[in-house]
């Protein structure tokens, strides 16, 4: 009986990560979205260079490539291959990133009372042509049926506009943690010296 690992919610799992040159990587499973790009990158590179291939001409044999191939696609299905991923953020998104994780630090004992588990959320946006038609209120408002759905009685948010946090303040939602963007620049983030406020909102459903 052929051998497949069951793919669960634990997966992909990393088992090493390091720094190097500027770079964070990792060793992980290799998910089963990137089967395609691993068969690729054999093709290119394994087939040409490993010696019993190299030997073998086999690169110049599409047959054989096929066959070789399908032999991989069946390694691959039993989900037990690695691949080393490098992990690429650009200083824009890593400046956004660390000013969340600032703010989600800076008082985690404020996220207890949400319980063990709840609806977090990065990202409410409306397109331009719709803005005004108050969609974004009702998005809001659609989480509470979600976290029914779910089993789940609280959410949160980290609402970076005013307008955002007004929209969910209407909604009934609650500021936990205000930090400005002087604060920010203290911590030492790319950020100008102002007093516009990022907030964590949240709300507890009956």
């Amino acid at each position: 009986m052929q051998f497949k690992r069951v793919w669960d919610s634990s997966c992909p799992r990393v088992y090493d990560r390091w720094e190097a040159d500027g770079k964070t990587f990792i060793i992980q499973d290799l998910a089963p979205e990137d089967d395609a790009l691993a068969l690729e990158l054999l093709v290119e590179h394994f087939i040409p260079d490993e010696n019993l291939c190299k030997t073998s001409n086999l690169k110049d044999d599409p047959v054989g490539v096929k066959s070789m191939c399908e032999l991989w696609e069946k390694v691959l299905a039993q989900r037990t291959s690695l691949g080393c991923y490098a992990e690429v953020e650009g200083e824009s998104c890593k400046n956004v990133m660390d000013a969340i994780l600032y703010i989600q630090e800076k008082h985690g004992e404020s996220f207890e009372y949400l319980g063990d588990q709840y609806l977090a959320a990065i990202g409410l946006m409306v397109t331009k042509e719709y803005r005004g038609a108050k969609l974004g209120a009702r998005l809001i408002a659609a989480r509470e049926p979600l976290c029914k759905t779910l089993g789940l009685k609280s959410t949160e948010t980290v609402f970076t506009g005013p307008a955002s946090q007004r929209l969910a303040e209407l909604c009934g939602f609650e500021t936990i943690l205000a930090v400005t963007f002087n604060e920010l620049a203290d911590a030492g983030l790319k950020y100008p010296r102002d007093d516009r406020a990022i907030k964590i909102m949240c709300k507890i459903y009956e």
